[in-house]
């Protein structure tokens, strides 16, 4: 890889979309789907739609926001779905997909590297998943993709507030 690839290199999953997440609610475009009051945690779900095909296969997003009523000191979380439809997975699709975030995050938390003929099988019965934790101290996040016969195509970016954070924490670091 040269110098010029390294620093073309997406750093991020958000790197890997045309949609940029962080204006998720910068527009009234959005809808609340569902809201929920368990135990203390109160969830909200908002989706909306992309305006393009996001890596081929992703039509919408929902956003999934929790209130620790317990918890004030800011630590409640956001997670992040993206199902896709269903017309468009095919496996070189999420073959693709799977490399790309190879190439953002290295090995997954199996060890796994790029696409194989496990994961091709893995596809084939409709149970396969992926998922990568990456962070350090309080910006630990995971990006989760899954394809199940009940649930379709599904990618995931759990604890989305703390990726953020961290891209925070990257930016005041690069001015020392």
């Amino acid at each position: 890889m040269s110098i010029l690839d390294a620093t073309n290199k997406p750093k991020n999953i958000l790197e890997l979309l045309s949609f940029d997440l962080t204006k998720f609610f910068a527009d009234n475009d959005y809808c609340e789907i569902q809201s929920k009051d368990i135990e203390g945690v109160f969830m909200v779900e908002f989706e909306k739609e992309f305006p393009l095909v996001e890596l081929g296969m992703f039509e919408k997003v929902v956003f999934r926001l929790f209130n620790d009523k317990n918890n004030i000191n800011g630590s409640n979380h956001i997670n992040v779905t993206m199902p896709a439809n269903q017309r468009y997975v095919t496996s070189s699709r999420v073959k693709s997909l799977i490399n790309s975030l190879y190439n953002v995050y290295g090995y997954d938390d199996d060890r796994k590297g790029e696409w194989d003929d496990a994961d091709l099988s893995a596809f084939a019965e409709k149970d396969l998943e992926r998922q990568w934790t990456v962070g350090n101290d309080k910006c630990v996040y995971a990006v989760k993709l899954s394809y199940t016969e009940k649930r379709g195509l599904i990618l995931k970016i759990f604890f989305f507030n703390r990726l953020m954070e961290s891209l925070n924490r990257e930016d005041e670091q690069s001015y020392y």
